[in-house]
């Protein structure tokens, strides 16, 4: 596995000074990697996610479709059915170096091994020549940008001309249900700030980056109780990471609270919606 020093990227990454980021990348990485072991078990949303933005990708048999690289790959989920289409290689990159580690450890035993390349790097600062990849597939990443902007110039910066960008990312509504809850307790921010999808979609145009396909739908899970639901984030390392976040949910009293005012379904089951859009997207 190649591994990018993170120290490093930090002091080149002069621009994230200049558009005032708050979110500490290092904690981010920390608690995925946390996640590493528990987090296929508990991710049935981006599993569903990335089985969607795989049927939005053009179809181009027996061709040989290049080097793409996997940004956020995570445990490696879309790696076999990526290798599938006709994808001759895939590397992963991601900026939690435990994740790298189990998706590297899953392939240890495979054939698909030889077609796999394994990078931790940060995806604002990519460690890959100018147009040097002919695709780029992302599934639930681009929502932990602060500069949606920044990141999607830079994954325009190393795609080939005429190569595809397929993105699955979150918007506003995500989380509706806990976000409201929490706001009855007290003001801080309890749920992560999602960009719009025409500030997006804005983003792309400025960027040439002309939009083959999109589709937005609400993926709903529901859980028995308040605690199934919280350590289900835990597990797929989807806690807050705001600035102004409070350390820790605030004791036993706020969490009777925010049991208290959690939204219940029909059948008595708490409710979390996912905003998802998919994006397939062409450089020019």
């Amino acid at each position: 596995m190649t591994v990018i020093n993170l120290d490093a990227l930090t002091n080149q990454n002069k621009w994230a000074k200049d558009t005032h980021q708050t979110r500490d990348k290092k904690q981010v990485a920390r608690q995925f990697s946390r996640a590493a072991n528990s987090y296929d078990q508990a991710a049935t949303i981006q599993q569903q996610a990335i089985e969607r933005l795989l049927t939005f990708l053009p179809q181009k048999p027996n061709n040989d479709l290049g080097h793409w690289l996997d940004i956020g790959c995570g445990t490696g989920a879309a790696f076999k059915p990526l290798l599938n289409t006709g994808i001759r290689h895939v590397t992963g990159v991601d900026l939690a170096e435990g994740m790298l580690q189990f998706a590297q450890q899953q392939f240890s035993q495979s054939s698909l091994i030889q077609q796999l390349e394994f990078v931790q790097a940060d995806a604002d600062v990519l460690p890959f020549h100018d147009a040097s990849k002919q695709g780029i597939f992302s599934s639930l990443m681009l929502q932990w940008s602060e500069n949606p902007l920044h990141t999607l110039h830079e994954w325009q910066r190393v795609l080939a001309p005429d190569s595809t960008l397929a993105i699955a990312t979150l918007l506003p509504g995500t989380q509706q249900e806990l976000s409201d809850a929490w706001h009855q307790i007290d003001e801080r921010p309890h749920v992560n700030q999602f960009v719009e999808k025409q500030r997006l979609l804005n983003i792309c145009e400025q960027l040439n980056l002309e939009v083959i396909s999109q589709h937005q739908e609400c993926l709903t899970e529901h859980y028995d109780s308040l605690t199934e639901l919280l350590r289900s984030l835990k597990a797929i390392g989807a806690t807050n990471v705001n600035s102004g976040r409070k350390s820790g949910l605030g004791g036993r009293a706020a969490l009777r609270l925010l049991d208290q005012f959690y939204p219940r379904d029909e059948h008595g089951k708490l409710p979390v919606s996912y905003q998802v859009l998919w994006l397939v997207l062409r450089k020019s």
